[in-house]
């Protein structure tokens, strides 16, 4: 492929341009040159910490190998052939307001020019996607298909590729963020064994605490908690006996006293008490159920 070359009055690559917003490691410590060439001079040098994968992307125009205009009026007519009646041809007349792929990466030349160098450039690009797709299922076709010889070209490995495992270990970077474990499911001795000041869930056996910062009343709760699930699981499986005492005799307290009298203003019901008068209330109501039965002489 050819590419168009770079003028020497612009800044080389890689460079952000002005107006870039995204974070530029060590930027905020160059001053005295421009953005572009700042920012030329902190992306390429090997010296700061910065990440491999650049957010700048590749938007050089690339033209197919042969840029006269036969061959490219010959590749837009094989296009024409195989799709039908098509809009981009190779002749198009001025005037067309309809889209024009990469049309905006051509200009300063008649409209028939341009239109011809756009449209085989995006044909060129649409069978250079098409010969990708191509080999990939190819490829693909080839890794299931058990006859398949091993001196391939295509692939690196001998064919078909064997597992190393019936099993995969999902890879765990240690440097990766951990999602955090839940304090319910954490050990009785780890430090962060309680909720943050701000959490509204509910808390077991925190309502008895009090007096104590939040996160020191869940973490003794929730301790707590943990201890009674415990002992809960080791009894669970055990039987039940249940120990009853033998019931004691409840004595009834006497409402009418055999050595004494009721005291004054007593309300209740007093055996034959309106048949007796001429006596204090208490000497009258002294053992009064004995008083209020009638002897019989036998």
């Amino acid at each position: 492929m050819v590419r168009h070359q770079k003028s020497t009055l612009m800044t080389p690559d890689p460079y952000h341009t002005p107006g870039y917003r995204g974070y530029c490691p060590q930027l905020k410590y160059e001053i005295g040159r421009t953005f572009g060439s700042t920012t030329h001079n902190l992306l390429s040098r090997p010296d700061i910490a910065k990440s491999a994968c650049g957010v700048l992307a590749e938007t050089t125009t690339f033209v197919p190998p042969a840029e006269s205009s036969e061959t490219r009026t010959a590749l837009i007519r094989t296009r024409t052939k195989s799709w039908g009646d098509q809009k981009l041809v190779d002749k198009m007349v001025p005037g067309y307001t309809g889209y024009l792929p990469k049309g905006q990466h051509y200009f300063g030349s008649r409209y028939a020019e341009v239109c011809l160098s756009a449209i085989a450039d995006f044909e060129y690009d649409q069978r250079s996607r098409a010969n990708k797709r191509l080999e990939m299922r190819t490829i693909s076709s080839m890794q299931s298909d058990p006859r398949a010889p091993p001196e391939c070209t295509l692939v690196k490995q001998p064919l078909p590729l064997k597992s190393k495992s019936t099993t995969v270990v999902p890879y765990l970077s240690p440097q990766a963020l951990q999602h955090s474990i839940s304090p319910y499911y954490m050990s009785q001795v780890d430090p962060k064994k309680y909720f943050m000041s701000g959490y509204t869930g509910f808390v077991p056996k925190s309502r008895q605490c009090m007096g104590k910062g939040y996160p020191v009343i869940t973490s003794e709760a929730l301790k707590e908690h943990a201890d009674d699930q415990q002992r809960i699981s080791l009894v669970k499986t055990e039987p039940v006996v249940v120990h009853r005492p033998n019931p004691h005799p409840r004595l009834m307290p006497k409402i009418y006293p055999a050595d004494s009298g009721l005291v004054p203003n007593y309300t209740g019901h007093i055996p034959a008490q309106k048949f007796k008068y001429g006596m204090t209330f208490g000497h009258s109501t002294k053992n009064a159920v004995r008083n209020a039965i009638p002897e019989v002489a036998i």
